[in-house]
């Protein structure tokens, strides 16, 4: 037997005539099965047992049946009964994909956002429950593929895309499952994970804290399995299209795909508009952006990667003061004290620098506090973004990437701000994908340590808001600059208008 509320199922295989009646009530006086109820108490027996069924339960006023009735999310039954039920259910998802469908027509980032957080789970419960009924969802596939898929990137997906779209946003993908490979997998799980609790109930007694213990431990094994096996999955598909690893390597990075699950706040500039939303995908995955010039305003060829490496325009120096701004907020939110950005250095006079140092008496720190790292110490922090898909970049991996630019930030100002500033020099390196260098992301983690401190949030929740903002301060501004001009409008300054003409 098992309990929901105030609902009470009970299997047996007694003969009906064995079968206690009193056993469906509630309690002398509140019957489920009053008037209040008479279409919530079934009785699920073999045709065999039907006449016999009726005449023992005739007064208690329950549905007698022998082909099935739904219990909870699913069903069971005859198997035309319950292959009807998850028709009908399967049915009622894919109207909800079609209006999904439509809103994303012109809110795709909403859309994607209600479907990974509610639509997908709705038909979980029912693939645990239920077995062999991954061919009955090839029609929700079909409206998700077709209808869905496209809204959101703004045209057809091929297979290889559907395939990399399905795996878990933490491997590269975008967390759309694939419900008609899906329902096995989740009903193959459920019965390993149930297996402890089955048995009990089969021998008619068990340890409940050892059972739920027995049970906590399958569920982490199949969901270790589980990510094994999609992450097998996109391994294959890096090994069928040799191009994707690069690309791969970049949105599993940490804070690289938090865009995606992050819900679209638009109070907190977390909602991409419908351009911004397709153009984010294909920056994802390197796709091809429609109705791009052809040519930069620079000369040179144009394509997604060029765009976010020219100098011409200056969204390099806007994504650059974005960062920094952002920082230096999340500093003051911190509780570090004196807080300035663009602080110029003191003068490096007859001090012996190396020669890779940056000597320059006007030279400045992005970024300049006391307290980061000790009571009262002066840090100074200076960022740098760089575009990982650059020509000169890719034949070097990201690791080594990250290194570089981390070096050369320590080469040009580490010793100066050591021997004349007497303070600390962290860099902050961060990609246009996303990730961050080591470095970056100590501070990061000292500066979420603080902030759930001071705040009282906890360290995750921290830690999550620090790598949102920042994601979306360089993943604004780098869309901006796809589609964005980069020469001057030429006008008359408005010094030289005569207002009286006007």
């Amino acid at each position: 037997q098992h309990w929901r509320l105030y609902d009470k199922a009970v299997v047996s295989t007694q003969s009906t005539g064995e079968f206690d009646t009193t056993e469906i009530k509630i309690n002398p006086d509140k019957s489920y099965l009053d008037k209040s109820y008479p279409d919530k108490s079934y009785l699920l027996v073999k045709p065999e047992f039907e006449n016999r069924a009726r005449s023992i339960f005739a007064e208690t006023g329950m549905v007698l049946t022998t082909e099935g009735a739904r219990h909870l999310g699913a069903a069971i039954g005859s198997d035309d009964f319950t292959q009807a039920y998850v028709r009908d259910q399967v049915n009622a998802w894919v109207e909800m994909v079609y209006n999904l469908s439509d809103i994303a027509t012109n809110h795709p980032h909403l859309a994607y956002s209600n479907y990974i957080t509610s639509l997908k789970f709705k038909w979980c419960y029912l693939q645990r429950t239920m077995g062999n009924t991954s061919d009955l969802f090839q029609s929700l596939e079909s409206a998700i593929r077709d209808r869905l898929i496209p809204k959101l990137i703004g045209r057809p997906c091929s297979d290889t895309e559907r395939n990399i779209f399905a795996l878990p946003i933490q491997l590269g993908g975008m967390g759309m499952d694939n419900p008609a490979e899906t329902a096995d997998h989740q009903y193959k799980y459920s019965i390993t994970n149930s297996r402890p609790l089955i048995e009990a109930i089969l021998v008619g007694h068990g340890d409940i804290s050892s059972i739920d213990a027995k049970c906590r431990d399958l569920r982490a094994d199949t969901g270790h399995a589980e990510i094994k096996r999609k992450a097998a999955l996109s391994s294959v598909l890096q090994e069928e299209h040799p191009t994707l690893k690069r690309t791969f390597a970049l949105n599993i990075e940490k804070g690289a795909s938090l865009w995606l699950s992050a819900k679209p706040y638009k109070w907190l500039g977390f909602e991409l508009s419908r351009q911004e939303f397709t153009d984010a995908v294909a920056l994802r995955y390197e796709f091809v952006i429609p109705d791009l010039p052809s040519t930069c305003q620079c000369g040179k060829p144009n394509s997604s990667s060029h765009a976010l490496s020219c100098p011409l325009g200056g969204y390099s120096i806007l994504r650059h003061n974005e960062v920094r701004d952002c920082l230096a907020e999340l500093a003051q939110h911190a509780g570090l004290k004196g807080v300035e950005i663009e602080r110029q250095l003191l003068p490096v006079g007859d001090f012996p620098l190396p020669h890779t140092a940056n000597h320059a008496p006007d030279a400045r720190m992005d970024v300049y506090c006391m307290g980061l790292w000790g009571p009262l110490q002066k840090s100074y922090l200076d960022v740098r973004i760089f575009h990982p898909g650059a020509p000169s970049y890719r034949s070097k991996s990201i690791g080594n990437l990250y290194r570089e630019q981390e070096a050369q930030k320590k080469r040009s100002y580490g010793k100066r701000i050591i021997e004349i500033e007497r303070g600390t020099f962290s860099p902050v390196v961060l990609s246009t994908s996303g990730g961050v260098a080591p470095e970056c992301d100590r501070l990061l983690r000292t500066l979420a340590a603080k902030i759930a401190s001071k705040h009282g949030n906890s360290y995750r929740e921290a830690m999550e808001f620090i790598r949102l903002r920042l994601r979306f301060a360089v993943l604004r501004v780098c869309l901006i600059s796809l589609r964005g001009t980069r020469i001057k409008v030429h006008h008359t300054p408005v010094g030289l208008v005569d207002l009286n003409l006007l």
